[in-house]
């Protein structure tokens, strides 16, 4: 059923665990896969780690499917068996455990926040920590997208894409001051049921989780050490029932994917192409490496024999369509072929898999390698324990020894119990959203606002400010930062939401008076009106949102003309003098327009004939004569001179006239 590795050495008959990691430098590791479970004992000695201890058992039955535990009892017999054989060789008792949630499993989501904030009050941090929160709940509400109920997911990790205030990025936020703050993010999350499975699993077996990491983490860890992850590598970790890929670019880990298949789509194929059962089938796959001929007998009794090089070549169309497939998703994943693959997991053994991978990729043979434990200097004891299956258990052992795990620990939020993961150190605002409690709420929500339309321009009233709620921490004020440990009582008050706006028509339209004008000769009184939604109001009316108001303050001579229904197109005298629509009319004032604006008759003799004059300025000139007389400006033939007198003397164009004078004005 499996291997024990054992290397003698005295381990401590004592364990004493923080955040999940032995302080004797001793950590107990376990990989629970879809067809094996390997436990490992690892210790760190200087810069080396060091394997004590390591025992690998295969499923009796297939417990597990795709990394996903589906028979908890069955999985826990196995893990059970792996412990009490690690703790007869190491002569002690073992309690807590690292283990590694299936990567297959993530959710990668990017959300955005934004918040109205005071420009009176700078921002501080714990303003920050809310908004985050706010776009990580948002994340998880994409993620779920209706099929799921809120916390559902654990948020292993974010990262902050951007800020902004006032919708213009900027760096960082504290200390800041504005009106509107954002956050844009980048959450990964992990549905609960992967961690609650393990968890329960492992209590069966007599175990609680001490340090958490994800399989992609763990296996990058050891086969893509810090100094190889400024080159674009993808990591490929080909189980039983998935493929996993995480790539590195740039010094860090930049993404994952996985593949729904990985060797069990190969020992099916066997299977059905040598009429074998699924166990039968996994040995003769197994077999093939050791070369010469494999014997067995198919369903029907029937002993067969084949070279293994017959094999191989029968197992090739599973191979290639693996190998496409994994292709596909790293292309999508990267945009473009990596520099070079690594594969590990024991699928990545089958044979003919690594070169159909590079041709795929358009990649050199030597690009795609399999990486084992013998690639990774760093570790050294167990030397039997090896392989390219060995890369994911001794990558959880040294990222618990790195305590670079995620801690699962158990609050109480509201007197519920919340089982949260947390990098290192819980924070209250990371409870709370394990809690699926809205943190956004600690402010008290502003009251609904009111949205207007005033005279064509959108107008909005703010509600009142909402009143902000508490923290407390096993009974004591905290803040959202504050570090939380398993056991610790958190309660969440939140805070109240705020009055919602209310508004009449006064406080929006300033003060309106009547005016009397005499226009045209008659004596009118002004009285603006104000209309909402198309009725005549009062300023006491109560305006909600969405309405529509409009009123005419009967301030300018526009304004004026509009409310008596006049097109404003003729000549407008206000007070005798011809203005401007801008102009401003006063209680008194006298308008007029068109040919009633501020008209006089003038009578004078023009050329030896009494005439009568309409003027509308209050002073007449010579030059005028040409817009009320029809007298052409250009000399009819035969006459070249235009003469001009008033009352006998030489006049100009500028020359005065008034009532009686005798003018001359023709061509000679």
């Amino acid at each position: 059923m499996g291997k024990d590795f054992f290397i003698p050495g005295r381990i401590p008959k004592r364990w004493r665990f923080l955040g999940g990691v032995d302080v004797g430098e001793e950590i107990f590791a376990l990989d629970v896969g879809t067809r094996k479970v390997a436990g490992v004992i690892v210790s760190k000695e200087g810069s080396k780690f060091r394997v004590k201890a390591a025992v690998v058992r295969e499923h009796r039955e297939r417990a597990m499917l795709d990394g996903q535990i589906h028979n908890i009892p069955q999985v826990a017999d196995i893990i059970r068996e792996v412990k009490e054989k690690l703790e007869r060789k190491a002569r002690t008792t073992l309690t807590k455990v690292a283990v590694a949630a299936a990567g297959r499993a993530l959710k990668t989501q990017k959300a955005a926040a934004e918040k109205e904030i005071s420009p009176s009050k700078e921002i501080d941090r714990e303003e920050v920590l809310a908004l985050e929160a706010d776009a990580i709940q948002e994340a998880e509400n994409t993620v779920l997208a209706g099929r799921d109920k809120p916390g559902e997911y654990h948020c292993v990790g974010y990262s902050v894409v951007k800020y902004t205030l006032d919708g213009s990025s900027i760096g960082y936020l504290v200390g800041q001051r504005g009106y509107t703050m954002g956050v844009e993010i980048v959450a990964t999350f992990l549905p609960r049921v992967v961690v609650d499975s393990l968890v329960s699993a492992l209590r069966w077996a007599g175990l609680e989780i001490g340090s958490l990491t994800l399989e992609p983490i763990a296996a990058a860890a050891v086969a893509v050490p810090p100094a190889m992850r400024g080159l674009n590598v993808a990591l490929v970790d080909i189980g039983a029932g998935t493929s996993d890929i995480a790539l590195t670019r740039e010094g860090s880990i930049v993404g994952y994917a996985m593949v729904p298949q990985a060797g069990d789509e190969v020992t099916e194929h066997l299977a059905r192409e040598l009429l074998l059962d699924f166990t039968t089938a996994e040995k003769v796959k197994r077999a093939i490496h050791r070369g010469g001929t494999i014997s067995f007998a198919d369903i029907v009794g029937q002993k067969r024999a084949f070279p293994a090089e017959e094999l191989i070549e029968l197992l090739q169309p599973a191979v290639r369509e693996l190998a496409r497939q994994v292709a596909e998703q790293i292309l999508l994943l990267n945009g473009r072929p990596p520099q070079a693959v690594l594969l590990i997991g024991g699928g990545s053994l089958t044979p003919g898999l690594a070169p159909s991978l590079a041709r795929c990729l358009e990649l050199p043979e030597d690009r795609v390698a399999v990486r084992g434990r013998e690639a990774l200097p760093d570790i050294v004891g167990a030397p039997s324990f090896a392989g390219p299956q060995a890369v994911t258990p001794l990558g959880i052992a040294v990222t618990a020894l790195r305590q670079e795990g995620l801690i699962l620990s158990q609050i109480e939020v509201n007197g519920r119990p919340v089982q949260a993961l947390a990098s290192r150190k819980l924070t209250v605002a990371q409870a709370l959203l394990a809690a699926g409690l809205p943190v956004r709420d600690l402010y008290g929500r502003p009251g609904r606002g009111i949205g207007v339309e005033i005279n064509g321009r959108l107008h909005f009233v703010k509600g009142k400010p909402g009143r902000p709620g508490k923290i407390l921490v096993n009974g004591e004020p905290a803040s959202l930062d504050v570090f939380v440990q398993g056991g610790d009582k958190i309660e969440f008050i939140p805070g109240e939401k705020g009055e919602d706006a209310r508004v009449v028509v006064g406080d929006l339209v300033p003060p309106l008076k009547n005016k009397t004008i005499i226009y045209n000769g008659r004596k009118i009184t002004l009285e603006p009106l104000i209309l909402l939604n198309g009725c005549a109001v009062s300023r006491e009316a109560e305006v909600y949102d969405r309405s529509k108001i409009e009123f005419n303050p009967l301030e300018t001579v526009a304004d004026v003309l509009n409310y008596l229904g006049e097109p404003g197109n003729e000549p407008v005298f206000l007070n005798g003098e011809r203005v401007r629509p801008e102009a401003l009319v006063k209680d008194g004032d006298v308008l007029d327009t068109g040919a009633k604006a501020g008209t006089r008759k003038i009578k004078i003799t023009l050329n030896g004939k009494e005439i009568e004059l309409m003027v509308k300025t209050s002073q007449v000139i010579f030059a005028d004569l040409f817009t009320y007389l029809e007298i052409g400006t250009t000399p009819p033939q035969g006459k070249k001179t235009l003469r001009m007198e008033v009352n006998g003397q030489p006049a100009e164009f500028t020359t005065p006239l008034k009532e009686g004078d005798r003018v001359t004005l023709e061509w000679v």
